[in-house]
């Protein structure tokens, strides 16, 4: 990568971080709101301390070497960096008791934690190369943390379920497969190391199915 290519990485790369800042204000504007009116909705609660979370790792996370930084690439983390601003707290339908998304947001989120220090600050937003991680829960699935926000979002939906949330977190989704595909192009191009790993570990993202 030249001079000039990392520079704009490292100018996109920001410039991505500033706009999850943004959302996640935005976010805490909406759900904390509906929250705030009835704290008994715990999962959006949940929703926000993760992602704040989240977002932390984000701001601190390590300088890549090589990044994506095809248009569809920086489209679908900015997407994944936003989904949650678009989420409607209001007129949703309960499918399950509110504890019970609530233990799928706790399982969730502590699979995404013991994930995340594994990764330690090798977390980001952009694909990109930051040092390989193949230790912990990376040796059931080759993108834990992605399992971890399936499982807590699965939980948050079944609470705050409506057509229009369902839509915005399949919406996610398919970002999220786009992420994980061109991110494994990245690595095995680049590492052996990488590669053997991907024959280890079948799995992507969902034991037994992908």
């Amino acid at each position: 990568m030249g001079e000039a290519s990392a520079r704009e990485g490292r100018t996109t790369e920001w410039l991505l971080r500033g706009f999850a800042l943004l959302a996640y204000g935005f976010a805490v504007s909406n759900l904390a709101g509906a929250w705030w009116g009835d704290p008994s909705r715990l999962t959006l609660l949940l929703l926000l301390l993760t992602e704040g979370y989240t977002l932390l790792l984000v701001m601190l996370a390590r300088r890549a070497s090589i990044r994506d930084m095809a248009p569809l690439t920086v489209l679908a983390t900015m997407y994944a960096a936003f989904f949650f601003v678009l989420l409607d707290p209001r007129d949703t339908i309960r499918l399950v008791p509110e504890w019970g998304g609530v233990a799928l947001q706790t399982i969730g989120t502590l699979w995404q934690f013991s994930s995340k220090i594994f990764l330690g600050r090798s977390f980001g937003l952009l694909p990109a190369q930051r040092g390989l991680v193949m230790a912990g829960p990376y040796r059931v699935v080759r993108h834990p943390i992605y399992l971890g926000y399936l499982i807590s979002h699965v939980g948050f939906l079944l609470v705050n379920f409506s057509w229009y949330n369902a839509a915005v977190l399949l919406l996610l989704y398919v970002a999220q497969v786009h992420r994980i595909l061109r991110e494994e192009a990245m690595l095995a191009a680049d590492s052996p190391e990488y590669r053997d790993y991907q024959r280890r570990v079948r799995w992507r993202l969902l034991p037994f199915v992908y």
